[in-house]
């Protein structure tokens, strides 16, 4: 009986405790937020990128986390990290993708836009950066700005740009400019110091029946422009005469050019000739035949011999 009785006090005792047990885990529980998956999604996305100090985009608010291999020209200057990220915007249902440039510093992890439109190409040189702000659809009338990341403001240097590229102490310039015919200005490669100033044009645009090139190609080089087929010497400034020098001179037979002259050259660049003038308009070769250059000089038509003799003005007719 005394063995009964201590087996029914027992029991009693862990329906007790049991009993205890579940009154407070139901206080605990009604004392605890509900959280909801996608809160706590956030959260531990959050907690992983402040110890892992991931970058994060900031855009109005809007917080973008780029991966790796989606930073484009990533480049330091002093304590700041400037790089290229391709945005995607929709204006009345149209899809545009474009890249913008953002900047963050090395002891933050938060990105801020630096641009307000596309950003096609920015260079760093000493303590400053150089970019384009230009169109978001595709890469045109871009202005170039000269930024110093410890300044507030950035400075324009130049207005209408194609592109440019840094060169030693040069910055190396392209307009973009809806016309044709080479020995245009528009059509020019230019030059300027780092800071703007002492411009000048460095090489023309060159054309013939057999040769071109495109005034947005340009690629300088260790002093000379390099057009794929062929390459052209740099001026200071240029003046229509450089020397040009073919990657194939074969048996080095004569070729005719324009620039902002007519000239005829060998494809090594030795004796050049010049057959006709200057033109700050148009200049452009139709044909060559039976030993006559027909041609058109600011918009006028003109025949002239290959030797640079017997220069004839043809009227344009109907």
């Amino acid at each position: 009986m005394q063995n009964k009785k201590w087996l029914f006090n027992g029991i009693g005792i862990i329906i007790c405790s049991l009993f205890f047990a579940a009154c407070t885990s139901s206080k605990e529980s009604d004392s605890t937020p509900e959280i909801s998956e996608a809160d706590s999604f956030v959260q531990s996305t959050e907690a992983n990128q402040l110890s892992d100090k991931e970058l994060v985009i900031d855009i109005d608010g809007d917080k973008i986390y780029p991966m790796s291999s989606d930073i484009i020209d990533e480049q330091r200057i002093g304590d700041w990290i400037y790089f290229r990220y391709m945005l995607e915007e929709t204006y009345n249902n149209y899809t545009v993708n474009y890249p913008a440039l953002f900047r963050y510093q090395e002891d933050d992890y938060v990105a801020e836009r630096v641009n307000k439109s596309a950003c096609y190409h920015f260079e760093v040189a000493g303590d400053c950066i150089y970019y384009l702000d230009s169109t978001i659809s595709f890469q045109d009338h871009g202005v170039l700005y000269i930024s110093r990341p410890d300044e507030n403001d950035d400075t324009i240097l130049e207005n209408e740009l194609y592109d440019f590229q840094i060169v030693d102490e040069y910055i190396y310039y392209t307009y973009r400019h809806d016309t044709v015919g080479v020995g245009l200005e528009g059509h020019a490669l230019h030059r300027m110091n780092l800071d703007g100033s002492d411009r000048m044009i460095a090489a023309y645009e060159v054309s013939g029946i057999d040769i071109s090139t495109s005034h947005f190609d340009y690629k300088v080089e260790n002093g000379w422009v390099d057009c794929g087929t062929f390459k052209m010497e740099l001026g200071e400034p240029a003046d229509g005469y450089e020397k040009i020098v073919f990657a194939d001179t074969g048996d080095n037979d004569w070729t005719y050019y324009v620039t902002n002259r007519l000239i005829k050259a060998r494809k090594d660049g030795s004796e050049r000739v010049e057959l006709d003038g200057e033109d700050d308009y148009y200049y452009e070769i139709e044909k060559i035949e039976d030993d006559w250059i027909y041609y058109i000089k600011g918009g006028e038509k003109y025949k002239i011999r290959t030797d640079g003799s017997e220069k004839i003005y043809i009227p344009i007719t109907g």
